[in-house]
């Protein structure tokens, strides 16, 4: 299945655009999210161009007896373009392919930028335990695990961080209250984005974030 194939089948649902997942579907989340052995496989080597209204318009061969094992069902997340008004300072977690991470799950963070209107990486220069805790409390989880680079956790993106020296003392109510550095005074590349793992329950696409004394920009 290709990328393309992954936005046809989305907006096919309703959505905007589609993430075709790397992660097999024996492991996605640290489980299993393949079909019943045996069952009914729909196609295989599912290609679109991209314009395709639906996938029956796509290039697909029929599913062979290989396919019924249903270790290579595709995995794919589906999302909405600016479904929510995010706002300044607001994080999220997400996977290699850009995808949410499960709440179980270590994923790259990510910061929204208003100022940008977009999100950018955090970059892992000057990150500290203190901001691991704010960040994991600040999408509700009960604390922080650990932080890692993206590298060591196969969980690097292609875009270069925008946020970096992420210094909180652990008490702040929201990663917009700690001293950090952004814009034009970050020199990290993507390879350096920080990669956050939070304990207990929590919300890998967080809350809003709590107002800062001072704007992120």
């Amino acid at each position: 299945m290709n990328s393309a194939a992954a936005h046809v089948a989305c907006r096919q649902l309703g959505f905007d655009f589609g993430v075709v997942s790397s992660t097999p579907c024996g492991q996605y989340g640290g489980q299993s999210h393949c079909g019943a052995s045996g069952s009914a496989v729909a196609m295989k080597n599912l290609k679109c161009g991209g314009s395709e209204m639906s996938l029956s318009e796509c290039e697909f061969e029929d599913a062979d007896e290989a396919c019924f094992s249903h270790s290579s069902d595709a995995i794919v997340y589906c999302g909405l373009d600016n479904a929510v008004p995010f706002v300044n300072g607001e994080l999220r977690l997400v996977d290699g392919d850009g995808a949410p991470a499960l709440p179980q799950e270590a994923g790259r963070l990510e910061m929204y930028l208003a100022a940008k209107s977009a999100w950018a990486p955090v970059c892992k220069v000057g990150f500290t335990s203190g901001a691991a805790a704010v960040a994991c409390k600040q999408m509700q989880f009960s604390g922080s695990s650990g932080f890692s680079g993206c590298q060591s956790a196969g969980l690097c993106g292609r875009v270069a961080p925008e946020v970096a020296e992420l210094a909180c003392s652990g008490q702040e109510g929201s990663v917009v209250q700690c001293p950090l550095a952004t814009g034009d005074d970050v020199f990290c590349a993507p390879e350096e984005s920080v990669v956050l793992s939070c304990a207990g329950g929590g919300n890998p696409i967080g809350p809003p974030a709590a107002p800062a004394n001072e704007p992120v920009m």
